[in-house]
């Protein structure tokens, strides 16, 4: 061991061993792995270590601990099934009795109580340094016939006390391993259509059962490495979920509840995985309508795969699985805005933009100041799907940009807002702009927020300039167009005049720009050129 481990780690690590006991004897190399890997790090600890059991999960010194392991959780509710408020385990327990007590508790409840309660069961399966309860656990060695029925015992034919069971002898250790593999291979066998069938058409006891087994197989399939199977599991209990949403919502409750007990982080990362190989868009349907189900717990690795992502495609697709989560990882997307990659706050710019985070606009402030083109183009487009007076003032500063097409894309945001206050900042960006693309995207942005200030620069524009100073004619053109968008009595008297111009293209630009004005009053008579 490379060193102590966390009490946290210690408990997973144990009930790990309990999900692997529910399969395989503690002869497997598998469950032999685990359980001296959970008796090194008791040893480590140096103390005896006392677990409380609760409906709310496994605690140690009053603290709950690895609260989100579905093998803890699932660890933690086998034990409140049974009984258990606190198990001790002492130090210097060895790697076999540990096996034996997770093997016991794994056991079915109607085996426990044949074997005449959870202690009898331990006792009988050989445990020992482990106490339940307050009880220190003594293995008791057991004699079992080999064959024949069993014989009478003394008072066989009175009345039967409760918890007494006539004629039933205890089962060895061997017994107990048998009905775990026998339990394995009923699972590796299940109709999982049937078992779906139960949980969406069945009694509220048939459907119960139907998710158990399903969860256990699941499981099963995961110790075992058999991917396609368990995400197999995940895809159907989705569509089940979302099948009984309106009709049964406390079975869909307890649908997504199996999710997340199945889903660890292992299954979680192969789904990522193969989303960002999958080339059929059904396929990347499915996946991201598993991942969205299963919430937060897939942020991370997502995000993760993104960041890592070489291919374009892949990327495509993670990003589409995070908008699809919406706001659920805002948070981690914004703390990566800080990242000194500018590829990664690229991604989480984008993101957040197609998500429309509120808070979005107030770190955008940052990137929109980004040394990197890439961020600030990013960005820009970003803030063009907001609408408010935050991100109107971060498009104004990217009109500032020293890069001519991102001054375009920002005077495109701004006409896209529509917003009156971006006014005075376009006819103040077009008095000094000397790139021709950004000049006809400000004057195109000031003929979409139609504000009848903006008629005076536009005439400006669209009259030509003066004699050392002639206006290219597609300038000319966009300024007639956005006058006509403008519309009102001074823009009117402007395409007038421009109707009797020399050029052809400003001629027929006027007319037509003219004769989408009369809808449109306009606003006062602005003093125009």
């Amino acid at each position: 061991m490379s060193g102590p481990k966390t009490v946290p780690a210690i408990v997973v690590d144990l009930a790990k061993g309990h999900s692997l006991s529910e399969f395989y004897p503690i002869v497997h190399p598998t469950l032999v792995t685990q359980l001296h890997r959970v008796e090194e790090a008791l040893l480590a600890y140096g103390d005896d270590l006392a677990i409380d059991v609760a409906p709310g999960g496994l605690a140690v010194a009053g603290e709950t601990v690895a609260r989100r392991s579905p093998h803890v959780q699932r660890l933690g509710a086998k034990l409140v099934e049974l009984g258990v408020r606190e198990v001790v385990f002492q130090h210097h327990v060895p790697a076999e009795s540990l096996g034996r007590f997770l093997s016991g508790v794994a056991l079915p409840p109607r085996v426990i109580a044949a074997a005449g309660g959870l202690e009898a069961a331990l006792s009988a399966a050989g445990v020992s340094r482990v106490a339940v309860n307050g009880r220190t656990i003594t293995a008791a060695p057991i004699t079992v016939a080999a064959s024949g029925p069993a014989l009478p015992v003394p008072g066989a034919g009175k009345k039967k006390e409760k918890g007494e069971f006539d004629g039933v002898a205890l089962w060895s250790t061997h017994d107990m391993y048998q009905q775990v593999q026998l339990s394995a291979r009923r699972v590796e066998t299940e109709d999982l259509e049937e078992l779906r069938k139960m949980l969406r058409e069945g009694a509220d006891s048939d459907r119960v059962e139907a998710l158990q087994r399903l969860e256990y197989v699941a499981q099963w399939c995961i110790e075992r490495g058999m991917m396609d199977r368990a995400i197999g599991v995940l895809r159907d209990l989705r569509r089940d979920s979302d099948a009984l949403a309106k009709r049964n919502p406390s079975t869909r409750g307890s649908i997504v509840m199996a999710m997340h007990r199945i889903a660890n982080r292992y299954i979680i990362e192969e789904i990522v995985e193969r989303l960002g190989r999958s080339k059929s868009e059904d396929e990347r349907a499915e996946l991201r309508g598993v991942l969205l189900a299963l919430g937060a717990e897939v942020v991370t690795p997502l995000v993760r795969s993104l960041v890592g992502a070489s291919d374009l495609s892949a990327r495509r697709a993670f990003r589409d699985a995070l908008v699809e989560l919406d706001r659920v990882g805002v948070p981690l997307l914004e703390d990566m805005i800080g990242d000194e990659r500018w590829f990664v706050v690229r991604n989480m710019v984008g993101i957040l933009g197609e998500i429309r985070s509120a808070d979005a606009p107030e770190h955008f402030a940052r990137t929109i100041r980004h040394p990197d083109v890439r961020v600030r183009r990013e960005t820009i487009i970003a803030l063009s799907k907001f609408g408010g007076d935050e991100a109107v003032q971060q498009l104004i500063v990217g009109l500032g940009d020293a890069e001519p097409s991102l001054r375009s894309a920002a005077a495109l945001g701004l006409g896209l807002t529509k917003a009156g206050t971006a006014v005075a900042p376009l006819i103040k960006r077009l008095g000094g702009e000397t790139d021709q693309e950004t000049v006809i995207e400000i004057v195109r942005a000031l003929g979409r927020i139609g504000d009848p200030r903006a008629i005076a620069a536009l005439a400006d524009r669209a009259n030509g300039g003066s004699l050392f100073s002639r206006v290219p004619i597609p300038i000319r053109v966009e300024a007639i167009r956005a006058l006509g968008d403008v519309g009102g009595e001074a823009a009117r008297t402007v395409l007038q005049r421009l109707m009797r111009d020399r050029n052809d293209a400003v001629r027929e630009a006027a007319i037509k720009a003219s004769e989408g004005t009369a809808d449109r009053p306009g606003d006062g008579n602005p003093d125009v050129a």
